[in-house]
């Protein structure tokens, strides 16, 4: 791997990715590869943590959903 220091023209301004901490249904969804109807049925069970309302608008945990796939893949999840 090449050590040299990434420098920005002045002019341009550096692109920044930032990791959402959630997401809506739809992008949880699709995280998931599941449908969104499913996100929700998934939302309901108690293992599945991390999911609030904030307005309108219901979210999912981004880190929640992660833990809750590790704990699937070690064997501990249902359905």
């Amino acid at each position: 791997m090449n050590d040299e220091i990434l420098t920005v023209p002045s002019k341009e301004k550096p692109i920044v990715c930032i990791e959402p901490l959630t997401v809506r249904a739809s992008i949880a969804a699709k995280m998931l590869g599941v449908s969104v109807p499913k996100i929700y049925e998934l939302a309901a069970r108690d293992d599945f943590q991390g999911v609030f309302k904030f307005g309108n608008c219901t979210l999912f945990s981004v880190e929640a959903m992660r833990e809750w796939v590790k704990a699937q893949a070690k064997g501990g999840g249902g359905d």
